[in-house]
This record gives structure tokens, C-alpha cells and sequence, in this order.
């Protein structure tokens, strides 16, 4: 159901809320559209009308998506949609999303009803992790004194100590991620992890119930402290639960 273009009968879909939790939403919708409600038996829509000429996402797009979902979030549970979610009628949103995955939808809402997502982000600081990675290999050390004093002349020793380096750092990220997550797992619902890099040890989405935040910031927080000066850590939330509705709003 998602697209990045329509003709001008189509509809931009930007979430799905119970008909009586939300009122309007005032914020500017895509391409600068007004955002309005749509409503089928006990659900509404929250969505745009395309304007007439073909519709293109563009980056301003994006942030009006989630200024929309910002706004209803804070006054609704909501399901969010996708970004560039379109459907080509009032009609079929109706029929496809309103009433075929209605069932879908009031347990997507049930299961997301006083929770929040925070994004987390565990970095490494190269630099110390390195130091600390040399200090626990004996090989790492050697490899690493050899190259300094071989110079140029130390070709093969580089790559052998750039394989070894790259081995540890996968390794040590790998035992980090998991570790992290257990010590949040008591004051989360769920977490959906994503890739992040060679020098991030963790990148995920955590569902969280706003009766557990203050034990979610508090573990972060031990978390933070126990980590330095070899890892920081970085949160962006509360918003609206993106990684854990997809699957019931459709994409």
C-alpha cells in the first residue's frame, strides 16, 4: 500500500487512532496539505488529500509525517502508517485498511494503548576502545608495537593487526549489544535492534510503557556511567511507536 505517487483521488495515510480519542490534528500534512479524519466503525483514518497534480515525497514530506504523528500521539493511541503510505481512494482506504484489517487494527491499538517508543544509540569512542581492546590482546600489543617500529617495512604486520583489530571490535560490539539489552529488558516491552555501524555497539527501538519510563531512564543512566569514557550513550524520545506498528498499518 505504500507509494510515492498518486493521481489526485488519492489519499496520504499517515496513522490509524480510535474514532473518539482524537478530535483534529492541526499540523501541516504533506506537500502542505490539511490532515483530517477518516472514520469506519470505531477506527479513523488520520490522512491527507493529494493534491490534483502527481504527488512526489520530498524531504519537507518527511517531517511533516512526523510532526502529524507527534501531534496525534500526544492525544491518542496511535498506529502509525509507514512513511509514504498511499492509498488511490477514500474508498479503498475504507475497504483495505478501515474494514479488512480492522481486527488487525484494534489489537495493534490495544498493544500499543500507554506506550512509547525512545531510540537508543550505544557509541563507541574509537580511540578508548582501542586502547582497551590492545590492553586485553597480547597479540594486539605486539602487532601494534611491531607496525610502529617497521614502519612502511611493517606491510604484512598492518593488515594482520587491521584484520585482528576488526575481529575484536565485531566480537566486543556483539557482546556489548547483548549485554545491553538484558540490562533494559525488565523496564521494556519490546525493541526492535537495527544495524549501526562498526563502531556503534547498539542501535535500537524500545517500546516502553510510560508507567516504566522513570525505570528506563534510570537504567540508561547507570548504563551511561558504567560505560565511560569507552561508550556514550544517546536517546531520542518519547515519540510516537514507528518500529512496532508497521506490520498492522500496512506498507
Amino acid at each position: 500500500m505504500a507509494a510515492s505517487s498518486a493521481t489526485s483521488t488519492a489519499v496520504y495515510v499517515y496513522g490509524v487512532v480510535r474514532a473518539d480519542e482524537l478530535r483534529a490534528v492541526a499540523a501541516e500534512g504533506v506537500a502542505g496539505t490539511a490532515v483530517e479524519l477518516l472514520e469506519h466503525d470505531g477506527l479513523a483514518a488520520v490522512v491527507s488529500k493529494l493534491p490534483a497534480r502527481e504527488f512526489r515525497v520530498k524531504r519537507r514530506d518527511l517531517q511533516r509525517h512526523l510532526q502529524v504523528l507527534e501531534e496525534a500521539f500526544a492525544e491518542a493511541t496511535i498506529v502509525p502508517c509507514p512513511f509514504g503510505t498511499v492509498v488511490l481512494s477514500e474508498e479503498d482506504l475504507e475497504r483495505v485498511l478501515l474494514a479488512e484489517r480492522r481486527d488487525e487494527l484494534l489489537a495493534a491499538l490495544e498493544r500499543l494503548e500507554g506506550e512509547v517508543q525512545l531510540n537508543v544509540k550505544a557509541v563507541y569512542d574509537e580511540e578508548e576502545l582501542l586502547r582497551e581492546l590492545v590492553q586485553l590482546d597480547p597479540e594486539l600489543e605486539r602487532l601494534r608495537i611491531a607496525t610502529k617500529r617497521l614502519g612502511d617495512a611493517g606491510y604484512y604486520e598492518q593488515i594482520r593487526l587491521g584484520e585482528l583489530i576488526a575481529a575484536a571490535v565485531s566480537q566486543r560490539r556483539e557482546t556489548d549489544a547483548s549485554r545491553l539489552l538484558g540490562q533494559l529488558a525488565d523496564s521494556t516491552d519490546d525493541a526492535v535492534v537495527e544495524a549501526g555501524g562498526a563502531y556503534v555497539a547498539l542501535k535500537a527501538s524500545f517500546l516502553v510503557s510510560r508507567k516504566k519510563l522513570k525505570t528506563f531512564d534510570k537504567a540508561l543512566e547507570r548504563i551511561a556511567q558504567a560505560e565511560q569514557p569507552v561508550m556514550r550513550i544517546e536517546v531520542i524520545g518519547p515519540v510516537p511507536p514507528t518500529a512496532f506498528a508497521a506490520p498492522a498499518a500496512g506498507g
